[in-house]
């Protein structure tokens, strides 16, 4: 019924995670670093992607020719 406590069920709020307790409690300069570390690595996967692209690009052309 409503208002009846069932058993098990917690009522504290959920548990963070060390991540989300990092960014919560973390320095501006610690946060910082954390999203340019982050950038950097997509910006490097996405340069690889464009590069295998390219490379299959040029064999391509040369074996239709």
């Amino acid at each position: 019924m409503k208002g009846e406590k069932v058993a098990g069920v917690s009522t504290k709020p959920y548990e963070a995670s060390t991540m989300s307790e990092f960014f919560r409690h973390g320095s501006v300069e610690e946060r910082r670093s954390v999203y340019r570390m982050a950038a950097m690595a997509a910006i490097d996967e996405q340069k690889d992607v464009i590069r295998s692209a390219k490379s299959e690009e040029f064999s391509i052309a040369k074996c239709k020719m």
